[in-house]
This record gives C-alpha cells, structure tokens and sequence, in this order.
C-alpha cells in the first residue's frame, strides 16, 4: 500500500474519532476537505469524505452539496444516503419534483427508513400540495418513529388536508403529550378551526437527513410482525422495551436538575427531550451495572445541557456535568450526538421555553 493511501486511511480514522466526539460535527469539515484532496477518487475514503461533506454542507450551502453527492452517487448508485441527501439539497434550492424522484430513489434502498418516507411525504403534502398520495408516506413514517413530534405534526397535516380532522386531532394530540411546541398549539388552532386551506398551518422544515442505523432496523424488526397481524404476545413493543430505561433516565435526569437553576417549565422540556433521547441512545446505555449507570448519567447530563444551551441558560459544560457527577469530557461526547441526532440549535422551539426576538 503506498503512503498517500495511508495516510488517507489514517486522516479518516481520525475524522470518525473526532465525529464521535465532537460538540459540532461541522468541526471536522477542514479534515473532510483535506481527506476528499488527498484520496483517490472512488477510493472508499474519498466517498467516506465526499458523503460527509454533503450531509454536513447541505444547509448552508445545498448547491456545493449536491456536488459532493453526486459524487457518491456516481460510484454507489444504489447509496440511500447519498439519494437523501441530494433530495435534501434540491428541496432546499426548491427543485421539489426532483427532490421526490430523490427521495423515491432512496427509500428503494432503505424502505424502512422513517424520515426518508416523512420528508417525501412532507414534500408531496406542503410543497407539491398532493396530500392524497402523502398520506401513504406519512404514514409509514408515523408508525415507525411516533415519538418524533415532527412526523406527527407532519402526518397530522396531511389528513388534515384531505379532511380526515378528528384523525388529525388524535395524532396531534398524542404528540402533545409527549412535548408540545409552540408550532403544535398553532396547528391545533388550525384544526379547530376546520383546517381552513386560506390559513394553511406552516410546517417546519424536512428532516435533517439520517441513515437507518442497525439500532433502528432492530426496532422494526421487533414491531413488524405486529404489523402483519402477529398477536400482542408475539413481540415486547417499543414502550415495554423502552419504560424500564425512562423510567431510570427520568430518576437520575430529576436528581440532577434539582440542582440546576432551571424552572418548572424548562425541567417538563428536559423530560420531553429525554423521551426524544432514548430514540437514539437506548443501545448505548441500556446496560446495566456500574459502567451502565454511568453512561445513564451521562446521557442525563447531556440532556440537561442540552436545554441550557437550547434556551440559552448561563451555565458551563462543567457546572452541569458537577450536577451528574460525570466528567466535562463525557457530557461534551454525549451532547455530541444528541444534538446531531435531534438537529438542536439555540432557541428550538421543540423544546425552548424562551421567546426570543
């Protein structure tokens, strides 16, 4: 092996060490740029970068991204991840019939995929105005990850549209329980007022684009023989899977936010984003013992920290890591991944208490 291809090699192992690590994945974008240079074009580390940079460059600057994932496409023509981020990018530059060929073109890759199918359906219901042929797609996504407030919202919109209101009120009103938003009040404003089409209910923006990693294959798998009819007895479902882990994440998460300068209303979003945690961290905490209580507090604090920095709170990484009794280093990796998994900024209105100008 020649030392440019090993050292592509060695710069992308540094990359996936720092993306696991990094409070921002944005952090690595000059060492993408320097491994998508140094690669050979159509190597895997030149796809690793050019994948990458696309999923990492698609809100700022979804022209250039589409570059790079054509790229990936080019070589891996059957990518999903490639497909959906390229269908992100032609949203976002509002070529929206593209977007949906896109988007088709990665659900053939992944049909399982919940936010590929929502982001469809988003598009065929708010961009294109097909609610009827959304409904399918929303859908799926609904019953896959009910959890997320946003597949909800958007699937609630779309029976809205084709007039199915008190199905659209159900949906919206289990999602409310979980969390509600402000954009939640707004659209059960709307509904109650008969979804008026003049006064059309804004939706937020696609999903940010995720690959169905092995965690949520194996949640579908255990869901899916309900689905075509296996009795209750057959497979635990999410809830049962999960409530043992809620209910230990609630515990630590209360403790510690005891000691934290948050009020009542902040403490309730925490609760709500910890549910919205579980969706991506039950693997990696659902052990238990020594090692699995610490990485439960772990998470606890990055969800805490999350808020703070949600809602703009003047505390540091390390007054609430003090708070959980972990270190700064383990609520940093944490809230890494929980802001990348959840697409947190400053003042998300999932989960901000403050009203900001």
């Amino acid at each position: 092996m020649d030392a440019r291809r090993q050292q592509a090699q060695e710069l992308r192992r540094q990359i996936e060490w720092t993306l696991a690590r990094a409070v921002d994945p944005g952090d690595v974008l000059p060492m993408l740029h320097r491994l998508a240079r140094l690669s050979e074009d159509g190597s895997e580390e030149h796809l690793f970068a050019s994948l990458h940079l696309a999923e990492l460059l698609v809100e700022r600057d979804p022209w250039r991204a589409a570059l790079y994932a054509r790229r990936v496409l080019a070589h891996r023509p059957d990518d999903d991840r490639g497909w959906a981020t390229l269908a992100l990018c032609q949203t976002l530059l509002g070529n929206y019939r593209f977007a949906v060929s896109a988007y088709h073109r990665a659900l053939t890759s992944a049909p399982k995929n919940p936010w590929y199918a929502h982001n469809l359906g988003h598009l065929l219901d708010v961009a294109l105005g097909q609610a009827n042929d959304a409904i399918g797609w929303l859908k799926r996504a609904y019953q896959s990850a009910a959890y997320s407030g946003e597949v909800a919202a958007s699937y609630a919109h779309a029976l809205a549209r084709v007039g199915r209101i008190p199905e659209a009120r159900k949906v919206l009103a289990r999602a409310m329980k979980r969390t509600a938003s402000r954009e939640h009040t707004a659209m059960l404003k709307w509904l109650e007022q008969g979804a008026p089409p003049d006064r059309d209910h804004p939706l937020p923006r696609p999903a940010p684009v995720r690959a169905l990693s092995a965690r949520d294959r194996d949640e579908q798998e255990v869901a899916a023989p309900r689905a075509r009819g296996a009795k209750r007895d057959d497979a635990p479902s999410r809830r049962q899977i999960r409530s043992p882990l809620l209910a230990e994440l609630d515990e630590v998460l209360g403790r510690g936010l005891g000691s934290l300068p948050l009020d009542a209303k902040q403490r309730a979003r925490a609760k709500a984003l910890a549910r919205d945690a579980l969706s991506y961290f039950t693997r990696p905490i659902e052990s238990r013992g020594s090692r699995g209580g610490a990485a439960v507090q772990a998470v606890a604090a990055a969800v805490a920290y999350a808020i703070v920095y949600v809602d703009h709170v003047p505390l540091t990484q390390a007054e609430v890591a003090a708070c959980f009794r972990v270190s700064v280093a383990s609520l940093r990796g944490r809230f890494g991944e929980l802001r990348a998994h959840l697409d947190l900024m400053p003042g998300d209105a999932r989960y901000a208490t403050q009203r900001r100008r």
